[in-house]
């Protein structure tokens, strides 16, 4: 049951790896540790003993041990241990026996990034043990060789629970026993290794991080482009830039977004320095030069450059209306003249729509016939100056309100 007992602790103390991260430095260790000793089954006596005695086997025993060591500042340590236990014979008797040993050990450790160090661990030594029974006793001496390994698991920086297991062979009779051991060890001295390593580690970050630095092309700004391809090379900090180093514009006005009170312009519209419409500050009247055959409404497509004309100034104002007005001149009736300029106005206002996409509620038109005439009707340059289309655009306001 004491085998099983401490064969558990052991096992037991591995699954602490995951509780803290801490890696073991270099310098001077203590380790007491408690421990169970397994001695190979049928193992006979040392011939040393007095076969008087009536023993043949040593039992299991409990053992303590004290580990003095140094923790080099690589994955080698030294350890000298001295180990004392005591136990009965088998068969059981009145007889009794102690030992004492003295061994030194090299170990090689396996760092990582865990707070669980692995170790394997040789050595050597010598053992005396004592039996007695009654008032009979014998000394006899031997030693040996020992090979196994092990778990530290940092607990602080100065302080690791340490389980070890480990095989011994004799010299002389040849016998393997086993011994598990649990213990903690307590670090003097010396540097934290886990210390050094980081501080290595972030000296080597930052000579790295000034050599990109300075690898960089140069950045008078610090917006990300370099000077070579800056075409704004004083940009304020902060400003979002593109690939060209000048600020963001997506509405394309002219105006930088973190300037542009109004995002969202149309494309050609005319905006002030905050990125808002400007609206004319009078309604303005656009003469187009549109002929149409005797009698007839249709806008033949040789007049669509007239027409564009008020379509490209209601495009720099883009909150205007247009109100398409048609003349004509006395000759015929009045009621005659009055819907066919009414129907002239049409045509033109519909050609705004459709031929060069002003939106339908921009656009009104009226026809006031032959009641204002702007020349002389009994002469023929008379007539010709009345029969006209007249385009007026007005606005409500001289500019757009900012976008909230």
């Amino acid at each position: 049951m004491k085998k099983q007992s401490l064969y558990a602790a052991v096992f037991a103390a591995t699954t602490l790896a995951s509780s803290v991260v801490l890696a073991e430095g270099n310098g001077f260790t203590v380790t007491p540790s408690v421990g169970f000793m397994d001695y190979e089954d049928d193992r006979p006596m040392d011939p040393a003993f007095n076969p008087s005695l009536g023993t043949n086997e040593l039992d299991d025993d409990i053992f303590g041990s004290l580990g003095l060591g140094y923790r080099f500042n690589s994955p080698w340590g030294i350890e000298l241990v001295y180990q004392r236990g005591e136990g009965d014979t088998d068969p059981k008797s009145t007889t009794d026996y102690v030992y004492e040993g003295y061994r030194l050990d090299g170990l090689y450790h396996f760092d990582n990034d865990s707070n669980v160090t692995p170790y394997l661990a040789f050595g050597g030594g010598y053992v005396e043990t004592e039996l007695e029974t009654g008032s009979a006793s014998t000394t006899p001496d031997e030693t040996n060789l020992n090979a196994g390994g092990g778990l530290k698991i940092g607990l602080s920086d100065l302080l690791s629970l340490r389980a070890d297991l480990r095989a011994f062979r004799e010299f002389d009779e040849r016998h393997v026993d086993l011994a598990a051991s649990l213990g903690l060890q307590f670090l003097f001295g010396g540097s934290d290794s886990s210390k050094s390593d980081s501080a290595a580690a972030a000296a080597a970050a930052a000579a790295a991080a000034a050599a990109a630095q300075a690898a960089r092309p140069a950045d008078s700004d610090n917006d990300g482009v370099p000077d070579a391809r800056d075409n704004c090379p004083a940009t304020p900090a902060g400003i979002q830039v593109g690939s060209n180093g000048c600020a963001l514009d997506d509405d394309g006005d002219k105006v930088p977004n973190h300037r542009d009170k109004c995002p969202g312009s149309e494309a050609g519209s005319l905006v002030d320095a905050t990125g808002c419409y400007v609206m004319p500050e009078v309604d303005k009247q656009i003469t187009l030069k549109v002929n149409f055959a005797n009698n007839s409404a249709e806008v033949t497509p040789q007049y669509n450059s007239e027409i564009q004309q008020v379509a490209d100034f209601m495009k720099q104002y883009p909150e205007s209306k247009v109100v398409i007005e048609g003349h004509t001149d006395s000759r015929g009736s009045a009621a005659y003249n009055q819907g066919l300029s009414e129907r002239r106005a049409a045509a033109v206002a519909l050609a705004l729509v459709n031929r060069f996409n002003v939106a339908p509620e921009r656009v009104a038109s009226v026809g006031y016939g032959e009641s204002k005439p702007v020349a002389n009707n009994e002469t023929a340059d008379g007539r010709a100056a009345n029969r006209r289309v007249v385009a007026v655009v007005s606005a409500t306001a001289k500019k757009r309100a900012p976008a909230k």
